[in-house]
């Protein structure tokens, strides 16, 4: 089973190709190779993060404060966006490509005859470098669903649940009761879990009680309460008043905040009490393409929004009145549904720029400008055979006071970011 590969790009590539799916929700495979790997437990407190969005920001905001408060903080979330190495951080830094390299070989020697996807593999390197590197703390965010995830394999200390809404219905269900169950199966007996939104479906409080998980949730058992340039948490147990504005876009940016907090309550409350490490925690965030504005004048902002929940948090966060006209750069994947991401956006963009992804889960341009014909005027719609072309297209007509979105998918904000980054011209001037 050993393989000579030279690159990561080499190791990656093959591994599109080990398992016949892309994805596969049947856990004995990557639990197999698991055991074969004989891992201790990956870190001394291990926290699992699921929900339909918001779990990257989330897991960004736990990372920073652990961080600050000087714990070996491992953690892994997906997709990427300009590197592999983003899935797997240690103390803020980018594990290595030695290292993964190292790690892939040890799980391909181990595996045997068991195929793995290529999340899979993911997650067992992960597993594999954090076992080695003695973490306090292991941020896990589930790539899908919850039950059947690869991340779910092993048992978290605490887990929290960012936000529940209708996605990837072939593999969780058509309903948001089937989506909250599916999203449930990171709940522990005997630990907390934290669902940040309020509200929240009732089948989560049969689930956590038929479970004997101590569930928690926002309005309820903590609260966040947004002023003009400042915020305040508080639980049963503590109140921390004051906090910075976070430098993320969007009031529900401060829920996931919120159920950070209440998470450390419980998990190591000691951590609430040293202020200023929870600023800092909070100012320091590294978060690629979450409302992302790389450039004024025009502005140019870069989303990951991919499902009707996150298209509807984008629109709003684009509610401020501009002078100039608002354009979108859109690329989805085939599973989308290119309705429910350009309804909520109907009426802000005035022109759009649909560009076909480079993978072959992108969804065509012409097929895209299809569908969107049927709520939008034709004659604001164009196609091209790449983002980077839809990129371009839509620079060449943006005038001082216009705005650009890109939008729709992991895949597109990294394909945008990657050529302005290997663009001669990465400054635009008008």
């Amino acid at each position: 089973m050993n393989k000579n590969f030279k690159s990561l790009d080499d190791w990656l590539e093959w591994q599109q190709t080990l398992h016949p799916k892309n994805i596969d929700f049947k856990l004995e495979r990557i639990k197999a190779v698991y055991k074969k790997l004989q891992l201790k437990k990956i870190a001394q407190k291990i926290i699992i993060i699921a929900g339909t969005n918001g779990k990257g920001s989330t897991a960004s905001m736990l990372e920073s404060i652990l961080h600050e408060n000087q714990l070996k903080v491992g953690v892994f979330t997906s997709p990427h966006i300009l590197s592999y190495n983003e899935r797997i951080k240690i103390n803020k830094q980018h594990v290595h490509d030695d290292e993964i390299i190292e790690a892939f070989n040890q799980i391909n020697e181990k595996r045997g005859n068991i195929t793995l996807t290529y999340f899979e593999f993911a997650t067992l390197t992960a597993f594999y470098l954090f076992n080695k590197s003695n973490l306090d703390y292991a941020v896990l965010e589930v790539g899908l669903g919850g039950r059947l995830d690869a991340t779910n394999i092993i048992d978290s200390d605490i887990s929290i649940i960012t936000s529940i809404s209708i996605d990837h219905t072939e593999y969780l269900g058509s309903t948001i009761d089937s989506i909250a169950l599916e999203k449930a199966g990171v709940m522990r007996p005997f630990s907390f879990s934290i669902y940040a939104q309020k509200k929240p479906p009732k089948v989560l409080f049969k689930y956590a009680q038929n479970n004997k998980t101590y569930f928690k949730y926002n309005d309820k058992d903590f609260n966040i309460k947004i002023y003009d340039d400042f915020w305040t948490w508080r639980n049963d147990k503590f109140k921390i008043s004051r906090l910075p504005m976070l430098p993320l876009i969007g009031s529900f940016q401060y829920d996931h905040a919120g159920a950070v907090l209440s998470c450390l309550s419980y998990i190591e409350s000691n951590l609430l009490e040293n202020k200023q490490n929870l600023v800092n925690g909070f100012k320091n965030l590294d978060l690629l393409g979450r409302y992302q504005i790389i450039q004024s004048n025009p502005e140019i902002i870069l989303d990951v929004a991919h499902n009707a929940d996150a298209a509807k948090k984008l629109n709003d966060n684009l509610s401020n009145e501009i002078s100039g006209k608002t354009l979108a750069v859109l690329g989805v994947l085939n599973d989308k549904d290119v309705y429910e991401l350009v309804k909520p956006l109907k009426k802000t963009v005035d022109q759009w720029f649909c560009g076909t992804i480079n993978s072959h889960r992108g969804m065509n341009a012409d097929e895209i400008k299809h569908r969107l014909s049927t709520l939008i005027s034709g004659e604001s719609i164009n196609s091209f055979t790449t983002i980077s072309n839809a990129y371009e297209n839509a620079i060449k007509t943006l005038n001082h006071n216009d705005r650009l979105i890109i939008y729709g998918s992991f895949y597109t904000v990294s394909e945008v970011l990657n050529h302005i980054k290997s663009s001669t011209n990465k400054v635009i001037n008008l």
